[in-house]
């Protein structure tokens, strides 16, 4: 059960907004770690919250016991669904097929490594009574400062290149699904995050960024830091501009 401090909170910080049917999406490589310990939360968390959701998992090939994880989890989560990758897909194209897997009135993202709490739910959904889809800005990131320089390049670029001002466009997110109903998403790298933004706002709908804790990573987790990751999103970045913006 959620503790009487969590509890308490849920209660005073219910949103306007109703949690109708919630998604919770989770994408998961090499966290075999901290997987168990965030789908356990974020059900007792929904549990409190709201009474129809969902709980989508992906196992990203990750050659750890992640998969095997989620298999003992979905044995005492009836909620939980799992999507297994035998070959590692990488993130864009996870996180892309994640975002059209929710079948539910809004959909919520969160990494396997743990670094958000499912509780930021609570806070997010605030924004949803003016906005359509919420993006969680990490104002304190917990990472080591070569990968808060390439998010503020990143970033930097965003704004040149798309006029956009996001500050935290790869964070998690809170969103109507009927967003997805409007725009297609053709990303297969990390930039489908941005371009998710990008094109939601070209469609008409509203954004806002909502600080949120940022916790120290505990698993191994994804490789966005990695070089070859950084190319690929960066050339998306400038590559998809004309299609994005036509």
């Amino acid at each position: 059960m959620i503790n009487s401090e969590l509890s308490q909170s849920t209660a005073c910080q219910r949103p306007a907004l109703p949690l109708t049917s919630v998604s919770v999406i989770i994408p998961a490589y090499h966290d075999e770690t901290t997987v168990g310990r965030l789908i356990t939360d974020a059900d007792c968390l929904l549990k409190e919250l709201c009474p129809d959701y969902e709980i989508i998992a992906t196992n990203d090939g990750s050659g750890d016991g992640t998969l095997g994880v989620l298999r003992d989890m979905s044995r005492t989560v009836p909620q939980l669904r799992i999507i297994n990758h035998e070959v590692n897909q990488g993130f864009g194209r996870t996180i892309r097929e994640l975002y059209y897997a929710g079948s539910k009135d809004l959909v919520f993202s969160l990494p396997g490594d743990y670094q958000f709490a499912p509780r930021e739910l609570i806070k997010m959904a605030e924004g949803l009574r003016d906005h359509d889809l919420v993006v969680g800005w990490r104002v304190k990131r917990n990472d080591p400062p070569r990968r808060k320089l390439q998010s503020m390049v990143y970033n930097t670029l965003l704004r040149a290149v798309y006029g956009v001002s996001y500050k935290d466009v790869n964070s998690i997110k809170l969103f109507k699904r009927s967003i997805l109903e409007k725009i297609q998403l053709r990303s297969a790298t990390a930039f489908v995050d941005a371009e998710f933004c990008i094109r939601a706002v070209r469609a008409g709908f509203k954004i806002v960024e909502i600080p949120i804790e940022h916790l120290p990573r505990l698993s191994q987790g994804a490789s966005g830091g990695k070089l070859s990751v950084i190319m690929e999103t960066f050339s998306d970045l400038f590559q998809m501009r004309a299609d994005i913006l036509s």
